[in-house]
């Protein structure tokens, strides 16, 4: 039986158990509006009560579109008991069941709102505890929410951030977080994603990193429909070429007396060559005149020593897609320091450097060092430029192996009238 509550609400419909708390679709008969009443009966101990009371009002002094309303919560005769917002009912629990986790177009701006209705949550000294899918209320026609305050059992503000971000690559991928990360499950997840997703599962954000990592990270980009087979008059032209090239082949063994034949250097354009050493170079460096580029790495000595570190892997990755971007700025970046960047290791001597995508306006030095130092007045400042909306392309001076920095001196405004920038491909190319 449900504890005794004021005359206003007007039980509905039993909406089943939470644990020990029992769940009902209600009436407030003075607002002429749908509410949720979740209560403790008459079984529970005094001390359950309190702590049902203490949580429930932590949610209470808490106000964030991702976060379920608390109207009242009391410790009564018999119970005790809370009057929420009704969100619809659905959770994502339920979608995950039914084989609908949430639609990757809605992922981010859903996750980032519910990690940052924790982060308002803990700012307020509130912890929930106890969050898993069936605490996350979602349904098209509104936004994730997350409820279900007053469960029983403790927890901390670390364990909640390792919870939300396990239920969110759950509500993502539809299977719990183990095995293969959601990019590897999902088309068209960023790599970032699982970063941010797996860092927090393990302990290493707070809710605050969480909800400012999400909000950014790349945009997911749609499924791409699979190619459809070969026609068949392609095929049969390719296994004709196939037939041709087997026959030339057999020719000149037969004409060089039996020895292996000379295969010939076959000959390219420069930009079909850029592209062989680009795909070979990138990881070995070993051809003639290659540049090998690797350990990308945050440079931010006059900050906190890092920036979006997690993101790290988008500008070698070969896919524009994906995208490295500073933290955003409620002020110019001049205001509050002389600038961050990213680093590379090089072997070998690039001839020009592309920025893919650097967020236009941005104002940036490329820096060289044999060595990597931390003191910026050490580097050799080779180029200073702004990102322009056409690309950014610049040719390098004569430098061999050692460290290239990116080093961005004023982040252009946002809409939402912060200051960031982004790269999404760091190229070094002979």
């Amino acid at each position: 039986m449900p504890a005794s509550i004021p005359d206003r609400y007007s039980l509905e419909v039993r909406l089943g158990r939470d644990g020990d708390v029992e769940e009902w679709l209600a009436t407030d008969t003075s607002l002429d509006r749908p509410v949720l009443i979740r209560s403790l009966g008459p079984e529970s101990a005094a001390p359950r009560r309190r702590q049902f009371v203490e949580s429930v009002s932590s949610a209470a002094k808490t106000s964030h579109a991702h976060l379920a309303r608390v109207f009242a919560v009391a410790e009564v005769e018999g119970g005790a008991y809370a009057v929420s917002e009704w969100t619809g009912g659905a959770t994502v629990a339920d979608r995950v069941a039914a084989d609908q986790p949430i639609d990757l177009p809605d992922f981010l701006p859903n996750a980032a709102g519910l990690a940052g209705a924790l982060t308002a949550l803990h700012d307020h000294g509130g912890v929930h505890g106890q969050i898993d899918l069936s605490a996350i209320s979602y349904s098209g026609a509104h936004p994730a929410k997350l409820g279900a305050f007053g469960r029983s059992g403790s927890g901390d503000a670390e364990g909640d951030v390792r919870a939300l971000a396990g239920a969110l690559e759950t509500a993502l991928t539809g299977s719990p977080p183990v095995g293969p990360p959601p990019s590897e499950r999902v088309d068209g997840v960023p790599r970032a994603i699982d970063h941010i997703l797996r860092s927090a599962q393990s302990g290493k954000l707070s809710a605050a990193d969480l909800e400012k990592a999400l909000r950014a990270a790349p945009t997911p980009r749609p499924p791409q429909p699979e190619s459809g087979p070969m026609p068949r008059r392609l095929l049969i032209a390719a296994v004709g070429l196939v037939v041709a090239a087997i026959g030339l082949v057999a020719i000149g063994f037969v004409l060089s007396g039996g020895s292996a034949p000379v295969v010939p250097t076959p000959t390219s354009t420069a930009g079909s060559l850029t592209t062989l050493t680009t795909l070979v170079t990138t990881t070995s460096g070993s051809l003639p005149g290659a540049v090998g580029v690797g350990d990308a790495a945050t440079f931010d000595p006059f900050g906190e020593g890092g920036e979006n570190d997690q993101l790290l892997d988008a500008l070698l990755d070969d896919d524009v897609s994906t995208e490295w971007t500073t933290e955003r700025y409620l002020d110019p970046l001049p205001l509050l320091k002389p600038g961050v960047g990213v680093t590379v290791r090089a072997s070998g001597t690039p001839a020009t450097v592309q920025l893919v995508g650097l967020t236009e306006a941005t104002v940036f030095e490329v820096l060289w060092s044999n060595q990597l130092v931390e003191d910026v007045a050490l580097w050799d400042r080779v180029i200073s430029a702004t990102a322009s909306p056409a690309g950014t392309t610049l040719d390098l001076p004569p430098r061999t192996d050692g460290f290239w920095l990116v080093w961005l001196t004023d982040l252009p405004p946002s809409g939402d009238g912060s200051y960031q920038a982004a790269i999404a491909e760091l190229r070094f190319e002979p």
